[in-house]
C-alpha cells in the first residue's frame, strides 16, 4: 500500500474515532445531566399567548441561582424590564429559601443612552436584606442576569435606592458601580 493511502487511512480513522468520541460524550452527558424545566406557577386561563411573553428570572437560592420562567405582558423594553424586576421581587414560586428582601418595591426604571438600566428600588431592598457576602453577590447577580438575558439594548444595570446611589446593599459589596463591574470584581 502506498504511503499516501496509508496516511489518508490513518487520518480518516483518527477523524472517525474523534467524531465517535464527541457523539458518545454528548449522549453520556445528556443522559447523566438532563435539563430541568421549571414550570411557571401562573393561572394560564387569565393570560393569552398574543399579549404575553415568557421571561427567565434568576433567583438567588441556597448559594446559587435558580431559573424560573414567568409570563409577563408584551410591551416595550422598559415595561418588560419593570415587570421582570417585579417578578424577581416576588421570590421563587417553588417555595425555596431566598435572600430577596421582603417588602421591596420597584419605584422606577430609567434607561440611559449608553445602554445602562437604572433600577430604583424602595429602601426595603436594603433594610430588609439579611445575608452574607455570597448572598449579596447572588442577589445582585440574579437581578443582573434576569435583566440582561431578557431585555434587548441593556448592557449593564445600576441599582438606586429611593432615587439615590448607595454604598452597599448588605455591607459586603460596594454598590456605587454598575453591576457588571461589581460582579466581575467579586468573583
Amino acid at each position: 500500500m502506498p504511503a499516501n493511502k496509508k496516511r489518508l487511512l490513518w487520518v480518516f480513522l483518527f477523524l472517525f474515532l474523534f467524531g465517535s468520541g464527541i457523539v458518545g460524550g454528548y449522549f453520556f452527558v445528556s443522559k447523566r445531566f438532563p435539563a430541568h424545566k421549571v414550570e411557571p406557577n401562573i393561572a394560564r386561563s387569565t393570560l393569552t399567548p398574543d399579549n404575553d411573553i415568557f421571561v427567565r428570572i434568576f433567583y438567588p437560592s441556597e448559594g446559587s441561582l435558580v431559573m424560573e420562567e414567568r409570563r409577563v405582558r408584551r410591551a416595550d423594553d422598559i415595561t418588560i424590564a419593570e415587570e421582570i424586576v417585579g417578578e424577581f421581587l416576588k421570590r421563587p414560586s417553588n417555595g425555596a429559601e431566598s435572600v430577596i428582601p421582603s417588602g421591596a418595591k420597584v419605584l422606577g426604571l430609567y434607561q440611559g443612552n449608553d445602554g445602562m438600566l437604572y433600577i430604583d428600588l424602595s429602601d426595603e431592598f436594603r433594610r430588609n436584606f439579611q445575608g452574607d457576602a455570597l448572598a449579596e453577590f447572588m442577589l445582585l447577580k440574579g437581578l443582573y442576569e434576569s435583566i440582561i438575558s431578557n431585555v434587548k439594548g441593556v448592557n449593564d444595570v445600576k441599582i438606586l435606592i429611593e432615587g439615590k446611589e448607595i454604598e452597599s446593599i448588605g455591607g459586603h459589596l460596594f454598590a456605587m458601580y454598575p453591576l457588571k463591574n461589581i460582579l466581575a470584581e467579586a468573583k
